[in-house]
């Protein structure tokens, strides 16, 4: 025990050691002042020996640095490393991060959450809701120092709408009939139907035409070493190392000024903690809600609330002969969980929800109930599924009921949480069997081959937080093969209507119903904290863009 506890700190000490020569910053040497020897005269000449000078120690000159190197690049770090650095393919929250920073939208947003210029500096939309035709900022260049053009725009929007590139939310090929390009800075994009407010359709990343032959793949080296338009510029990935610099072009005013940006992947939550403890890093995205009162603490930590637009669940595979396939299995699965005792314990701060929304949607439908822990609602529907408890455990004739919980390592922090979960289900008979898996595992498993019983997983969204690839039957996130014909004509309908308050109503149904279908086992919506060293100031954190606001952030250097 006291070998492992050795090992476990020399663990802790080797990657804050590398954390912190990655990117210390050079200090002045103080040199000792020269000190002066006797040269003993040449024995063939009569030279009289040299008399000692008194020579002033050096002093350091104080030179008034440029503005630029006045801040120091932020070091954050993330639990894994993202799948691709190509926006349309940034299909995790570890990818969509870092791409916000190297990439720019074409709408944004301002401080209020609503749509702003960005790379689209004003539009104006045809009275009948059929097109809508922006105006782009001029003297933007990507970082390879092409001009950024209207092709460019057009360029992205058609691989976002094409099969070939083979994303999984191709949500604008059902709105958008074809992109014309005006002139090298103006573009017309025409839509299939009456859209009422394009602009939350547009709050994409744009990335350059001139870098590809072809439509992009994911396989491009492109995703390994991207170019765009954002506040700072890929710069090399070594490892689980990747490291941006400030774009010094950047057509936005950098109020901060961040010299660069380094991720540092450190997959082990505690070490995470150490090492921002010790000044390896400056930032852990999302702080592990039993680390929060040791943060709070630290003098050199400051602590951010931020809410988010995404949700955790239990996925139910409802392939053809498995237990999910039956309604009142999935209800007696919930009714057996505490939602609310696992929140606080193990995950801090959130809401327990009823459907696939966060309540910071406006989509949200607060009328619908959220369903509680009762052991013996759960134990009779087992038993009118057939279900029956025999000794400690539940028996449907001879077999015994045995779901396994697949889990990528990457949520290895959240062991506690399983065992948990573990334990609430194994009191109405229910063995629960965790296994956990590479990433590169998890994925193939759960999401290509779908040979899965439940598994554990987040639905991250921006501000368009669009459920039809989840739940309609030929949905490209449709892994758990869940298939309802009045849910596909509801969210048919959603995609056709153009009025705000009829598309919220048909959600608000179609949130009651998958609540009474329970396709998945809805969890909670989380607040999230992050840990951040008390150096970084100006700090505000988007809730659908994390680093939406980093240009105006400044880390102090080290004196």
């Amino acid at each position: 025990m006291k070998k492992i506890r050795i090992l476990r700190w020399m663990s802790v000490f080797g990657v804050l050691w590398s954390a912190i020569a990655m990117a210390a910053p050079r200090k002045h040497i103080k040199t000792a002042p020269r000190k002066h020897t006797k040269i003993a005269p040449h024995k063939h000449t009569k030279t009289a020996p040299r008399k000692h000078m008194k020579i002033a120690p050096r002093k350091h000159m104080k030179i008034a640095p440029h503005k630029h190197i006045q801040t120091a690049p932020l070091k954050y770090t993330e639990d894994r490393l993202p799948v691709s650095l190509n926006p349309i393919y940034a299909d995790n929250m570890y990818s969509v991060r870092i791409t916000e920073l190297v990439f720019d939208r074409l709408i944004g947003w301002d401080d209020e959450l609503r749509p702003a210029p960005s790379l689209a500096t004003s539009w104006e939309k045809a009275a009948n809701g059929s097109s809508i035709t922006l105006k782009l900022r001029s003297g933007v260049t990507w970082h390879d120092g092409k001009p950024f053009t209207a092709r460019d725009v057009a360029f992205t929007m058609k691989a976002m709408t094409s099969r070939r590139t083979q994303i999984r939310d191709r949500y604008l090929a059902k709105i958008i009939r074809n992109v014309k390009i005006l002139a090298p800075l103006r573009i017309r994009i025409n839509f299939k139907k009456r859209v009422k407010n394009p602009l939350r359709w547009l709050q994409f990343p744009i990335i350059p035409k001139h870098r590809f032959k072809r439509l992009p793949r994911r396989s491009d080296y492109f995703s390994q070493k991207p170019y765009g338009t954002g506040p700072f510029r890929f710069h090399i990935w070594i490892g689980k190392k990747i490291i941006l610099r400030r774009n010094k072009r950047y057509w936005r005013a950098q109020q901060g000024k961040l010299s660069g940006v380094t991720l540092l992947v450190i997959p082990d939550k505690q070490l995470q903690m150490e090492v921002l403890r010790f000044g390896g890093i400056d930032s852990i995205v999302r702080a592990r809600p039993k680390d929060l009162p040791l943060f709070e603490k630290q003098r050199n930590i400051r602590l951010y609330p931020y809410s988010t637009n995404d949700w955790w669940y239990l996925g139910l595979n409802h392939k053809k002969g498995s237990i999910f396939r039956d309604k009142r299995i999935r209800e007696a699965f919930l009714y057996s969980l505490d939602r609310d005792s696992l929140l606080t314990a193990y995950m801090g701060d959130g809401q327990v929800i009823s459907g696939p929304f966060s309540p910071n949607d406006p989509l949200y439908n607060f009328s619908v109930p959220v369903r509680t822990q009762n052991l013996k609602k759960a134990r009779m529907l087992f038993q009118r599924a057939g279900w029956k408890l025999q000794g400690k455990y539940l028996y449907k004739k001879k077999k015994k009921l045995v779901v396994r919980l697949l889990i990528p390592r990457s949520k290895s922090s959240y062991r506690a949480l399983v065992l948990a979960l573990q334990s609430q289900l194994r009191r109405v008979g229910i063995t629960l069997r965790p296994v956990w898996l590479s990433d590169t595992a998890w994925n193939h498993l759960v999401f290509t081959k779908k040979r899965f019983d439940m598994t554990l997983h987040i639905w991250n969204f921006d501000s368009l937080a669009n459920i039809t690839p989840l739940f309609h039957s030929k949905g490209s996130c449709n892994y758990i093969q869940y298939r309802n014909q009045r849910i596909d004509q509801l969210l048919t309908l959603a995609q056709q209507t153009t009025d705000p308050l009829v598309y919220k109503a048909i959600f608000g149904k179609i949130h009651k119903l998958l609540h009474e279908e329970l396709p998945y086992l809805f969890l909670w919506s989380l607040t999230n904290y992050t840990a951040m060293s008390s150096r970084v100031s100006r700090v505000k954190i988007h809730p659908f863009n994390y680093f939406h606001y980093a240009p105006r952030w400044k880390k102090e250097r080290e004196k």
